[in-house]
């Protein structure tokens, strides 16, 4: 599946656009981070012992995966125009990515150049 920052994809024309999709991640501190079992949630995504930019990055990572989950759930082969947005909440990072679900389909010529007709020998 195409996820792509752009609006558009060169070479392709959108057929169907499917609707907003979203996944979400929780970057939080083990400490933070809600356990199963105690009101935790399976969106929470934990990250022990890494470096905050790199628990940044699985978090971004996890939420793109989300985000290509329900794009095939909703029946789309692409997703455009996808963004990301962070929120620091109650001691952790939460990761949104979001964008479009559309159908996209390689772009047919829309002119064939003429053939060019050999010239009369004289």
């Amino acid at each position: 599946m195409l996820i792509l920052t752009t609006d558009g994809v060169a070479g392709y024309d959108i057929r169907s656009v499917l609707g907003e999709v979203l996944g979400t991640a929780v970057q939080a501190d083990q400490a933070a981070a809600p356990q199963p079992g105690h009101g935790g949630s399976s969106a929470t995504f934990r990250v022990t012992g890494e470096q905050p930019s790199v628990g940044l990055s699985a978090a971004r990572r996890e939420a793109v995966d989300r985000l290509r989950e329900e794009a095939r759930r909703m029946g789309a082969n692409t997703v455009v125009g996808m963004r990301f947005d962070t929120a620091a909440i109650g001691g952790g990072v939460e990761v949104c990515a979001y964008g479009t679900a559309v159908w996209a389909e390689p772009a047919q010529a829309r002119e064939q150049a003429p053939q060019q007709q050999p010239h009369p020998q004289k």
